[in-house]
């Protein structure tokens, strides 16, 4: 973050529909969902070092703190909502939900942070066969593209590594997240397309950070998303 550290990070955008946080307090919530509660190496030691960054910043406006949250479970939107529910306790300002799956900067915080909206997200390589990534818009998948401006904003992301200003919270209805039939078939949709339904309606933005995002690594794929 250079010489500021984190006294810039954290504050809203003029005009933003997501309120202001009160105070100069900054309280991020890692919460890590999994189905196994098992990470691998690789993310431990990713998240450690961001974890280490994080605490080592200077943020003079005020108090900054951060900590680490996990829980596993067959139901992901219920894991969710309980990590949800745990931040909320522990007074968080922001939380960062990320999978164990991925690889990403010691400031991955710094940045998401900086960025100032309600809601950021990092793009990734989810399938490596059909060349799917996280982000849509229009039901078609967004791929990286060396022109495209540091933040876009899209329709929805897959929950890989998005960071919640704690506010919308208050202005979304439960369920956050949850699985919904299609149609009169067997299958169901992804959880978190329920989510970002919800912020279209609210006109909460879901921005991807496109600059971060070719730093991360898929850890399934074994290769960096772009």
């Amino acid at each position: 973050m250079g010489p500021k550290g984190l006294e810039e990070v954290g504050k809203q955008l003029t005009g933003e529909t997501v309120p202001h946080l009160a105070g100069n307090a900054l309280r991020v919530a890692v919460c890590v969902p999994s189905h196994t509660g098992y990470w691998p190496a690789k993310f431990a030691g990713a998240l450690s070092n961001m974890v280490i960054h994080f605490q080592r910043s200077n943020y003079d406006a005020g108090e900054h703190d951060i900590t680490v949250m996990s829980k596993s479970g067959p139901v992901m939107p219920e894991v969710r909502h309980r990590l949800i529910g745990d931040a909320l306790a522990w007074d968080a300002t922001h939380i960062l939900m990320i999978s164990p799956e991925l690889t990403f900067p010691a400031d991955s915080i710094h940045r998401m942070l900086a960025r100032g909206r309600g809601v950021v997200a990092v793009n990734y390589l989810k399938n490596f066969i059909s060349q799917e990534f996280a982000a849509y818009r229009l039901n078609e998948s967004v791929r990286p593209d060396p022109v495209l401006p540091e933040v876009e904003e899209v329709d929805g992301v897959s929950i890989g590594m998005v960071l919640f200003c704690i506010p919308i919270f208050d202005i979304l209805e439960l369920p956050y997240f949850r699985h919904d039939q299609v149609d009169d078939t067997p299958g169901f949709t992804e959880d978190h397309i329920h989510f970002w339904n919800q912020c279209k309606e609210k006109e909460i933005p879901c921005v991807i950070d496109h600059e971060l995002s070719q730093e991360i690594q898929s850890l399934h794929h074994g290769e960096l998303w772009h």
